[in-house]
């Protein structure tokens, strides 16, 4: 190719330093960063995240976070990818501390994790016997709108599987289904092997027969179903459901259940109030989700930045800037910067 009088671009490097990366051969990728930068080609996000990558499949994680400060010389800004590569090199090293601090300065930054990232975590958290810890990221996602999938759903019920928690374990998989997030193999086989190891024979049994996957309809008969068996359900349990009724354009029957949480001896927190407001937003019904956040202000709920997203959303609408400046001088007095989130303590 430069035989030939063709200069290659950061796209042609690229494409083989990921080659020879994914052959293993980091030390020739790092000759052809070197290369391109001879040859006046300034590396990219993609060949920082390529070689990062790479050293973290490789237990290089100080070399890799060597490259992670090289970047802000260089002027190229990591991005999610390169936080999550980082994360879950440090986590299979059982760096699990120093995972945790790149997780909250990743969310300084003005960097959202991912399900990816959080999926990083949450299992890595499960396997070293910090089960609630990985629960509070698993609230965290259902708080900050980030779409949960089996692999999030599996790793929690594995973490308490291994501590012999089985109703928790047995309750995220309820919540899973409720949620619409289908199980896989892999969900029933952990809950097998869990209440074996635990030698409950006849449980494991019953979830061998309960196999087969659920659709949204069958889920809300299963939830049903279990409240009329006397399920002790907490919030969480009530937010999973609520937040499944707004995806699934059931605003109607989310409102009801929300309205009937005192009922229930029970009242909506932060995370209640942000699905309902996100959905009623989403599906334009603009005057139900501002009537949310007026209750919010009258029942003096400590807003977090997610709630003050919400507002500027609705700010941005046309028209709306005046209609609603009194609310916001309540919600916002001390104007919280754009990108600025709420996070859960991960220290133990």
């Amino acid at each position: 190719m430069i035989s030939k009088g063709v200069a290659p671009d950061v796209f042609t490097y690229n494409s083989i330093i990921h080659g020879v990366c994914s052959l293993g051969m980091w030390k020739d990728a790092e000759c052809y960063v070197n290369k391109m930068v001879n040859f006046g080609v300034t590396p990219d996000i993609v060949t920082f995240n390529i070689v990062i990558d790479a050293h973290c499949k490789d237990g290089r994680t100080e070399k890799a976070q060597t490259l992670l400060e090289l970047m802000s010389t260089r002027g190229v800004s990591p991005d999610v990818i390169t936080y999550s590569s980082l994360i879950d090199g440090l986590c299979n090293s059982g760096q699990w501390e120093e995972a945790t601090k790149l997780f909250r300065e990743m969310i300084d930054r003005g960097i959202s994790p991912n399900v990816h990232t959080f999926n990083i975590l949450i299992d890595a958290m499960c396997k070293e016997g910090m089960v609630k810890k990985a629960h509070e990221l698993f609230d965290l996602m259902i708080e900050r709108g980030v779409e949960l999938n089996t692999i999030t759903y599996n790793a929690l019920m594995d973490g308490y599987c291994l501590h012999r928690r089985m109703d928790e374990s047995t309750k995220v998989l309820h919540s899973m289904v409720i949620r619409g997030c289908e199980a896989d193999v892999i969900s029933y086989n952990i809950l097998i092997n869990g209440y074996c190891k635990a030698k409950k024979l006849d449980e494991a049994m019953q979830i061998f027969e309960d196999m087969p996957s659920k659709s949204y309809e069958e889920a809300m008969r299963l939830f049903e179903k279990l409240e009329n068996d006397g399920l002790e359900a907490d919030i969480v349990t009530y937010n999973t459901v609520i937040d499944n009724m707004c995806k699934s354009n059931n605003l109607d029957e989310a409102k009801k259940l929300f309205d009937s949480l005192p009922s229930k001896e029970l009242q909506p927190d932060n995370v209640t109030y942000n699905i309902m407001i996100r959905g009623f937003f989403q599906n334009n019904e603009i005057d139900k989700a501002v009537q949310l956040l007026n209750d919010m202000v009258y029942r003096d709920f400590s807003l977090n930045a997610t709630n003050t997203s919400s507002v500027e959303d609705l700010l941005a609408a046309d028209g709306l800037e005046g209609k609603f400046i009194g609310l916001v001088d309540k919600i916002l007095p001390k104007r919280q910067s754009k990108g600025t989130v709420t996070t859960v303590e991960l220290d133990c």
